[in-house]
């Protein structure tokens, strides 16, 4: 009787240490559209609060704001997994904007550039291998992708709205291209994941601007790199901790084929998130996201702190080729 009542206890104990599949698998728990090798496709609903307190001038000086600029954000999301390499990803933002600028608009708002996102997955970590007739856990390979996206230009630009407060997009096509990366560090609990992407803005010839019209003339921002680095901590099947750093570094726009000068772009952001799992293919995930407002954190950049919250639904194929 005691030696059952003790297996007994152990199979619970090991029913509770195990950690579900999606947080250990795909890019992390920190990557939102993102679906693990065992999801098949996922849908993702978010909001976010943006309160802009200052900008970084040419010279990387800190300067505060002194009047209000907010925006929120509701983003709708969905991913879907095509097999155990591919998987595509669409993203479309609804903006609302609100200042206290005097004698300007104080509210504008609409729908925001359309992203479309895709991943090539490389490997995948503790995946079944086989040597000399016998399976075994692959437990050195990294989770490694090629990731490639398209950010379409939907929402209202400085060429077509009213005012600045009423900008929702950037107005042209701007593509992507990186790598992703993730390594456990401790199997079911730490994970250190890092991203790098490069970005090109094609050019926008404007005939209007802020709707009065102009004579045409062409614009192009700067190519932008982007990085980040996140650790991922996974305490049992419904809670996990991410603390992300992330930056970008932007070369010099173009006016008229022209480079202008001290229009180089660079920003530095944290990220702390907390994810809770109350069912296997259901998580809630609040985040807060900030700068450091000092001199040379940033060039020709907006700071601001960002509170979000993201759900997300997995709907799992555990038979993915």
């Amino acid at each position: 009787m005691k030696k059952s009542l003790l297996f007994i206890l152990l199979l619970l104990a090991l029913q509770v240490n195990e950690t579900r599949p999606c947080n250990i698998c795909g890019g992390g728990t920190g990557d939102l559209v993102v679906l693990a090798l065992d999801g098949r496709m996922l849908f993702n609903a978010g909001l976010f609060y943006d309160s802009y307190i200052g900008r970084w001038d040419q010279r990387g000086t800190w300067r505060e704001f002194d009047y209000t600029e907010n925006q929120y954000r509701f983003s709708f999301s969905g991913a879907y997994r095509f097999n155990r390499h591919l998987q595509g990803a669409i993203t479309i933002p609804y903006v609302m904007n609100y200042n206290n600028i005097p004698e300007q608009t104080h509210n504008g708002s609409g729908i925001g550039d359309i992203s479309l996102s895709g991943r090539y997955e490389f490997f995948h970590e503790f995946q079944v291998k086989r040597k000399n007739n016998k399976d075994y856990i692959d437990n050195k390979l990294p989770y490694l992708a090629i990731t490639f996206g398209l950010t379409l230009p939907t929402g209202k630009s400085e060429e077509n709205a009213d005012s600045e407060v009423g900008v929702t997009g950037k107005g042209y096509f701007v593509s992507s291209l990186g790598v992703s990366l993730t390594k456990t560090i401790i199997k079911n609990h730490l994970q250190v994941s890092t991203d790098i992407s490069w970005q090109h803005s094609f050019k926008k010839t404007y005939e209007k601007y802020y709707n009065i019209a102009q004579t045409p003339f062409e614009k192009q921002q700067g190519d932008k790199f982007n990085y980040s680095a996140s650790f991922n901590y996974i305490f049992n099947n419904w809670h996990a901790l991410t603390l992300s750093v992330t930056g970008s570094n932007q070369s010099a726009s173009m006016y008229e084929k022209n480079s202008v000068a001290n229009s180089e772009e660079r920003n530095l952001n944290f990220m702390f998130s907390y994810t809770y799992y109350p069912s296997t293919p259901f998580r809630i995930t609040p985040s807060i996201k900030w700068t450091l407002p000092q001199d040379n954190m940033g060039k020709n950049a907006s700071g601001s702190t960002t509170f979000g919250v993201n759900l997300t639904y997995y709907f799992a194929d555990y038979d993915i080729k």
